[in-house]
């Protein structure tokens, strides 16, 4: 099934530019209204979003607009939600390219699903042809031997689905992984963000640590990603989130009074 949020203006100029091509001021961009009757059935969550979701958590320094976008765009593709028609072009207003979108739409497929990809795929080309782009090279992973992933050898969860297990270390991360339009660091602050939205506990606390490990995702953006996507993805899979930070934090010896 097809959805297409038909407000107007919001595919040609995103929630967060000026239509008539001059610059925006952040704060006024954040504080910008909504699409018509959006709230009208609950008018105080349209304050909110206002003075909370926009003017306080997306002008948040720990994370850039363009990791907010990006974070944001796989969450509401992981939950299927009509907002990425808004969020989409509000990503390349905030630096996303069109080529790095496609990107998150492929690699949130694998933790959310092909359903979540195939929808999200016609969202984003909605808005590009809104836009007049068209899409650049896509380039693809460079060939590598075949890469295990996280946990590997500590992980029975592939002994009964042998073939999955091959597909996860040649598809998904010796492939999707490597692909360079989007880095390492990006990938891990999307794969936690989504594994938060869909509670998906197991999965969030094997790329928390690897985020911190291996990516350089500070313990600061992890707090941040949960912290952001709490407003998308609800409060008790933050609330899992955070207990999962916590004890990786703990782990590693992080010191909780640096956190903001």
């Amino acid at each position: 099934m097809r959805f297409s949020v038909m407000w107007p203006g919001v595919a040609a100029c995103g929630l967060a530019v000026s239509c008539s091509g001059g610059p925006v001021v952040e704060v006024e961009m954040a504080a910008q209204e909504a699409p018509p009757n959006l709230y009208a059935g609950s008018p105080y969550l349209g304050e909110l979003r206002n003075e909370v979701v926009y003017e306080e958590i997306w002008e948040r320094p720990q994370l850039s607009k363009r990791d907010r976008s990006l974070i944001t765009i796989g969450v509401l593709q992981a939950l299927a939600r009509e907002e990425l028609a808004i969020h989409i072009p509000r990503g390349l207003d905030n630096g996303l390219t069109a080529e790095e979108i496609s990107e998150i739409i492929l690699h949130v497929t694998f933790y959310a699903g092909w359903p979540t990809g195939v929808q999200a795929s016609l969202t984003a080309a909605e808005a590009f042809e809104a836009r007049g782009i068209v899409l650049g090279e896509l380039p693809r992973a460079p060939e590598i031997e075949e890469v295990a992933g996280p946990g590997a050898e500590l992980s029975r969860a592939y002994a009964s689905v042998p073939r999955l297990g091959v597909l996860r270390n040649s598809v998904l991360y010796g492939d999707v992984w490597e692909r360079p339009l989007l880095s390492k660091r990006d990938r891990s602050i999307l794969t936690i963000a989504v594994n938060q939205a869909l509670y998906a506990t197991n999965e969030l606390r094997t790329h928390v640590g690897r985020g911190l490990d291996e990516n350089g995702v500070t313990p600061q953006e992890v707090s941040e990603v949960i912290l952001h996507v709490t407003f998308y993805g609800g409060w008790p899979a933050a609330v899992n989130a955070g207990r999962l930070a916590t004890e990786a934090f703990e782990v590693r010896g992080v010191d909780f009074a640096s956190l903001e």
